[in-house]
């Protein structure tokens, strides 16, 4: 049986719905991955999650290696079991964290021909973690769909520091690959990660070596997709169209606004991810706005397509966050009454604020996935 199968295209765009076989079960796409990076997403459980309309959820390798142990996770049975999730999951192979702990703290870590050495920042205890040992972190969570290991390359970095980071993905890819083989005892699906920054002629060549890899599904990854729509939807312009059609693509951290997503999903990508609807949603950021299909823009009459909370003229406002949304909180609670949970610095309210944003981002989804069925 095929993994990915494509059963419907959009007639005016790239958009495209398939069905996604794992482990636990058929997911249906285009989908947005609900992040629960650490095993859960903050003020959010494994309830809520269903409730917002969460397929698939999100780990991270390198958060869970250092807490509580991905062999602890093991022997508990699992990461399903662990944070009661029954839906399938996917793992960041911990490249991003590598390369975002650079960044801020370089004394910290260092990046070896054969992978990464670095001090945990729990006990200070050195660590490292390589292709292989990523993979069998991975596999002993028991992840649905394990990622490949990666150096995340900057959105501006030098020409030539890119072609230096992406050889050493492609590298590591090779290991990944060939350990994933020799531990992938069920159908755990494999995905390869497309680095070269925001030179064309780095992507298309890291393209072409990721697919004669032939892993189940392809990934864009770096600082640029996400970080920078400007250049993510130029890179995707060119990329896409040399996708193989049968796998799913997957832009990694892409996702920070509903808007995002859209211009994505019409140039045929099928799977997102990003923390910034939950975390801008505990700062008192909402989204609102509705999809026009005759451009692809999401309209409303606020700022960016945001309501701030915070700002006193919702003191007073009966209304809901977005009166066509039907998340449960938009159901039953005012902006008058979460303006008050925000100012009182109530848990409840981010709770409350993260159901809204995910939904959102959930039901901007489905609204585009009508639109291809049944335009």
């Amino acid at each position: 049986m095929k993994t990915f199968k494509v059963i419907k295209k959009s007639k005016r765009t790239q958009a495209r719905i398939g069905r996604l076989q794992t482990e636990h079960g058929l997911v249906e796409t285009p989908f947005f991955m609900s992040p629960a990076t650490k095993g859960y997403l903050k003020s959010l459980d494994s309830l809520d999650m269903k409730t917002i309309g969460t397929k698939v959820a999100l780990v991270n390798t390198y958060h869970l290696f250092l807490n509580p142990g991905d062999k602890f996770i093991k022997k508990f049975g699992g990461i399903h079991k662990f944070m009661n999730w029954s839906g399938p999951i996917l793992s960041d192979s911990g490249g991003f964290q590598v390369w975002s702990l650079n960044e801020r703290q370089g004394q910290l870590t260092k990046i070896k021909n054969d992978g990464v050495e670095f001090k945990s920042p729990y006990d200070g205890s050195k660590c490292f973690i390589d292709a292989k040992k990523s993979i069998e972190i991975q596999h002993n969570l028991g992840v649905d769909i394990v990622m490949a290991f990666d150096e995340c390359s900057k959105d501006n970095g030098e020409k030539m520091d890119i072609i230096k980071s992406m050889d050493l993905t492609h590298k590591w890819l090779v290991k990944s690959l060939e350990y994933h083989k020799k531990l992938n005892k069920g159908k755990k699906l494999f995905f390869g990660i497309v680095q070269g920054g925001s030179f064309i002629d780095l992507r298309q060549e890291s393209l072409k070596f990721v697919i004669d890899q032939n892993p189940d599904g392809i990934a864009f990854g770096g600082e640029t997709i996400g970080y920078n729509m400007k250049e993510s939807n130029r890179l995707l312009d060119k990329l896409i169209p040399n996708c193989p059609e049968n796998k799913p693509r997957y832009t990694m951290g892409l996702g920070a606004k509903p808007q995002d997503i859209v211009e994505a999903m019409i140039h045929g990508v099928d799977m997102f991810d990003c923390v910034s609807p939950a975390r801008v949603a505990r700062h008192g950021e909402l989204f609102v706005g509705n999809l026009n299909f005759t451009n692809f823009k999401i309209k409303s009459n606020e700022k960016n397509n945001i309501i701030r909370i915070a700002n006193s003229k919702y003191k007073n406002d009966k209304k809901p966050i977005d009166k066509n949304c039907q998340c449960p909180v938009c159901q039953q609670y005012s902006r008058a009454y979460l303006r008050y949970l925000f100012l009182q610095k109530e848990p409840l309210f981010m709770r409350l604020a993260s159901l809204h944003n995910i939904y959102f981002m959930n039901d901007i989804i489905n609204q585009m996935k009508k639109y291809i069925k049944y335009e």
